[in-house]
């Protein structure tokens, strides 16, 4: 079986997905990555991409095409799918939600300096601001292509307010959690906030 997380922006997901990745030999399905890596080579930032995503469907279908392509011919491998929608597409994977407001969110993605200039921000405000916009973009977008919620957190067996744990705990937490949800899938539903 396979996981996927997904959560707000700067809530730990990529570091979370390379710490399961490395201590329990999963492999990493990153769309995010993906994403940016086409938003660069168009000269757009994170958020234009967005736009021109809602506009222009292509991107989405493409990649979660492949997402659900993926979960349904490696269904035997151990696959950890950092992405917002590997919860709607990958066929049978422990449906993971990360949490943390959007101050937190922000502080910490300043400070990221992999995310290159797809994702610059000249103040903390502008920072908070470009964060919502993009939450509010990517979640209309999803509800327009696919009709489903990104934020609706009913979509998920595990929430994980991130803001005063660190990614080492997170990641002990989803994988004990993930045993339990292989253990008796019918009974499991878990949250854990703060």
């Amino acid at each position: 079986m396979h996981i996927s997380i997904t959560g707000r922006l700067g809530s730990g997901k990529s570091t979370v997905a390379k710490i399961i990745a490395e201590k329990y030999g999963f492999e990493i399905v990153s769309t995010g990555t993906a994403l940016r890596n086409i938003a660069a080579e168009l000269g757009m930032t994170a958020l234009e991409f967005n736009k021109l995503m809602t506009a222009d469907p292509k991107y989405d279908y493409m990649i979660d095409n492949e997402t659900k392509r993926i979960s349904i011919e490696r269904a035997a491998d151990r696959i950890i799918y950092d992405s917002r929608m590997a919860w709607n597409f990958a066929v049978d994977s422990f449906k993971v939600y990360l949490y943390v407001n959007t101050a937190v969110s922000a502080k910490r993605i300043m400070g990221d300096g992999s995310r290159g200039s797809v994702e610059s921000y000249s103040s903390f405000e502008d920072a908070v601001k470009q964060i919502n916009d993009r939450m509010e973009e990517e979640n209309y977008r999803y509800r327009m292509i696919y009709n489903v919620d990104n934020l609706d957190l009913r979509n998920y067996d595990c929430v994980i307010d991130t803001e005063f744990r660190d990614c080492d705990e997170v990641a002990e937490l989803i994988m004990s959690e993930f045993s339990k949800f292989c253990e008796d899938r019918e009974h499991y539903r878990k949250f854990f906030l703060r």
